[in-house]
């Protein structure tokens, strides 16, 4: 539900998404909520260039991740599926892009064990949904960088969120 909110939520403010999805038979679920959140959203007020159109959907994380500038990740709240994605996601993005989770149950510290890269990893949890409650909570590891909390703190009030940092 997460990863479908911040979807919309994308969508909304005129992004491109591309979502990605462990198993095919996810995305109907996944294109519920994000229609559900769609319909909050038009009666909010979309951007210019906001459409459903600019989502793609895939089950392939290396096609889902071609051309990103930001990734929020929302996967499972299953500590050993998040090592392994962001491992995977450190060997795929360029070093420059920022990984956040909306993780509530896990420290960043945990999740960034096994990413070659985790001075760009950070928490970015949402407050639920977040397509009606505009404040995200940013929780650093210990090998996360200044540098990216500041980038990743410049992002989300750009698309109108309430950013606020908080020690792990």
């Amino acid at each position: 539900p997460i990863g479908g909110g911040w979807t919309a939520f994308f969508l909304s403010k005129g992004y491109n998404v591309k979502s990605y999805l462990h198993e095919t038979k996810e995305k109907e679920m996944f294109m519920k909520i994000v229609k559900t959140a769609w319909k909050s959203l038009k009666k909010l007020g979309l951007t210019k260039d906001a459409s459903l159109n600019n989502l793609s959907v895939t089950c392939d994380l290396k096609k889902s991740l071609e051309g990103s500038h930001f990734v929020q990740e929302s996967a499972p709240e299953k500590l050993d599926l998040k090592q392994d994605l962001y491992y995977e996601m450190g060997e795929i993005l360029p070093k420059n892009i920022i990984i956040s989770s909306s993780t509530s149950g896990f420290m960043m510290s945990d999740i960034q064990k096994k990413c070659n890269s985790p001075e760009r990893t950070i928490i970015g949890h949402p407050f639920n949904p977040v397509y009606l409650l505009p404040a995200v909570e940013i929780v650093p590891g210990k090998k996360t960088s200044n540098k990216f909390i500041n980038q990743a703190k410049k992002f989300y009030q750009s698309i109108s969120m309430n950013p606020f940092l908080q020690p792990e």
